[in-house]
């Protein structure tokens, strides 16, 4: 995995990149370095986000300096130049670097609603708690599971991407020509990419730029079930899948499906099944 990333490492000096930390999945590579490339111009391939921990010495991007604060995601595009100036005090490096492969990164972008290719129209946002765990979790699954489950991977980059695109303050163009059986599509397929993240009325509606009365209206009228009833559904139904096919525990599927917890799962599937998901697995091999 993470192939697409070995251009990028060749960049960086090897005495810095040695001394890297470096998660690398099949779209996202994280890294947390204890230094920063200085009097180094780079140009940018991917999606390239920078975490600051702590306020970062000066940089310069395009043909402007920028001085960021500690708490700062800076957010650069494919083609965007940066070039770190010394800093003039030494101090250990307190950032970790996110680069998310162009074209998955554009896929998404698309995928929440998007038209072309995501462009920022501010360099410097703010990172949110939910960006952190989200990126925990991948490192975690990684160290300790490497690409043993591609399910997993795929839905923790999925939902590293989005939270980008949410903390980036991205704006997605408006379409405002979509009809009601458009509305109802690009939800569904939202949904359907995001079911296993906590995702709500709210973040579907944001994505496909409508009101929450009309669409809770509209999807209910095209669908015959409500929002929530729908992400439920494929809940249930990846949830089955997994029961049929993996030997995966109950609670790590409860994890993967986007159920609050195990305890969630087993209620939810034995209210729509009969039978808990235990029995429910126990039954396809009976005979």
């Amino acid at each position: 995995m993470g192939d697409s990333f070995e251009y990028f490492i060749k960049k960086i000096p090897s005495n810095i990149h040695n001394d890297t930390k470096s998660i690398i999945s099949t779209h996202i590579a994280v890294f947390m370095p204890k230094k920063f490339v200085t009097n180094k111009k780079m140009s940018i391939e991917e999606y390239h986000f920078v975490i600051c921990y702590s306020s970062p010495p000066i940089m310069t991007i395009g043909f402007k300096e920028y001085s960021f604060k500690k708490g700062s995601l800076i957010c650069m595009a494919p083609g965007d130049e940066i070039m770190v100036h010394p800093p003039s005090v030494s101090s250990p490096a307190k950032y970790m670097t996110i680069c998310v492969n162009k074209e998955f990164f554009q896929k998404i972008y698309q995928q929440t609603g998007g038209r072309g290719k995501p462009l920022f129209n501010k360099l410097e946002a703010t990172y949110s708690y939910q960006l952190m765990e989200a990126v925990k979790a991948l490192i975690h699954e990684m160290l300790n599971y490497e690409d043993a489950n591609a399910i997993m991977i795929e839905s923790l980059e999925n939902r590293i991407a989005i939270q980008l695109l949410r903390d980036s303050k991205l704006e997605v163009p408006v379409n405002n020509k979509l009809g009601h059986k458009q509305y109802v599509q690009s939800a569904i397929k939202y949904i359907e990419t995001y079911y296993s993240s906590n995702i709500t009325i709210k973040d579907i509606c944001k994505a496909i730029y409508i009101s929450p009365p009309y669409f809770q209206k509209v999807f209910m009228k095209s669908t015959g079930k409500t929002p929530y009833q729908y992400i439920m559904e494929c809940r249930q139904n990846n949830a089955k899948e997994m029961l049929k096919t993996t030997d995966v525990s109950i609670e790590e599927i409860a994890r993967q499906c986007g159920f609050v917890n195990s305890g969630h799962f087993s209620t939810v599937f034995k209210m729509r099944e009969g039978i808990s998901p235990l029995a429910y697995r126990k039954s396809l091999f009976r005979g």
